[in-house]
């Protein structure tokens, strides 16, 4: 059998996905909120309002700002799950596997979705992830402000609502540069609290997280500890010595994780088979994903696929 080279929906910013993350009737006038249409094809603005209360996991092709003014939102990015709370901010790029689940009835938050087109003029491609450290598997992607840093986020966000409906010459332009600024006061509010320090100085703890990180980048082609144990330059006791002692798991499960959750979306957004899907993630026999899978998830994966179609 030919291997095939389908692979998860990397969902684009376009006119339909608004119905992946609104329901269908909003009567809410910020942004973008009650649209489909989007700003030159590639940015959208919008509130909380009708969001849906579970999204993903899934893939996209362009980023995400959140900020969260009350109630709270768990977001999922690869194997780390955040919680988007009153005045945090957080960030998704590019090819990041993420979902969002468990909203608070009083959840309320702003969002922007933009394309790298869109925002190229005023910040290149080459230098997104140089300059701003929470836009790379690296960096930390949720953090806490300070009030000032909030509200200055805050009316941000209400300038660029601004634009978007008074329809201004140059309002292309005039929300890249506050986006640009939003991305600013977020940097230096993630070097105040030393941030990219913080993560590179803890000991086991940062461990922890950059083999998550790790693990959610490479999962793909990389499959033993030993090889993360080489990325992280220490030896794989030490490493599952470490992983053991702070999640009582073993890194194992963290890299069987993360396949699942790329089989979970094969099944659920591709037609792909299940002999497809081995060949495809280099199972060597379809019986041992099904085995794989079953293991953990109690369930075969066909039985998952239709009570997902359900």
């Amino acid at each position: 059998m030919a291997k095939s080279t389908q692979t998860i929906p990397t969902f684009t910013l376009d006119d339909n996905y608004r119905a992946v993350h609104k329901e269908r009737t909003v009567e809410s006038r910020f942004g973008m909120d009650s649209t489909d249409a989007l700003l030159d094809g590639g940015f959208g603005l919008y509130s909380s309002e009708g969001v849906k209360a579970k999204i993903g996991p899934l893939k996209s092709r362009f980023y995400r700002i959140g900020f969260c003014l009350r109630g709270s939102l768990e977001v999922d990015c690869g194997l780390e799950r955040f919680r988007h709370e009153e005045g945090t901010i957080h960030f998704n790029f590019p090819g990041q596997i993420f979902s969002l689940q468990n909203k608070s009835d009083d959840m309320f938050s702003y969002y922007a979705l933009f394309t790298q087109e869109f925002i190229e003029e005023v910040l290149p491609a080459t230098k997104i992830q140089l300059l701003y450290p929470f836009l790379d598997y690296a960096g930390i992607p949720f953090f806490g402000l300070s009030a000032n840093e909030a509200h200055e986020i805050e009316q941000m966000f209400l300038r660029i609502n601004d634009e978007i409906h008074a329809t201004l010459p140059d309002r292309s332009r005039a929300i890249k540069l506050l986006l640009s600024q939003i991305l600013l006061t977020a940097k230096r509010s993630y070097i105040r609290q030393e941030l990219a320090m913080l993560y590179h100085n803890a000991k086991s703890s940062s461990l922890v997280v950059r083999f998550k990180k790790l693990v959610a980048q490479h999962f793909l082609t990389t499959r033993t500890v030993a090889d993360y144990a080489s990325k992280l330059a220490i030896t794989p006791k030490h490493l599952s010595k470490i992983i053991k002692e702070e999640t009582a798991r073993n890194p194992s499960d963290f890299i069987d994780e993360m396949l699942l959750m790329e089989i979970r979306c094969l099944l659920r957004y591709t037609d792909l088979s299940v002999a497809e899907i081995s060949y495809q993630l280099e199972f060597s026999d379809p019986s041992h994903l099904v085995k794989f899978f079953k293991k953990h998830v109690e369930v075969t994966p066909m039985q998952y696929r239709t009570a997902q179609q359900d």
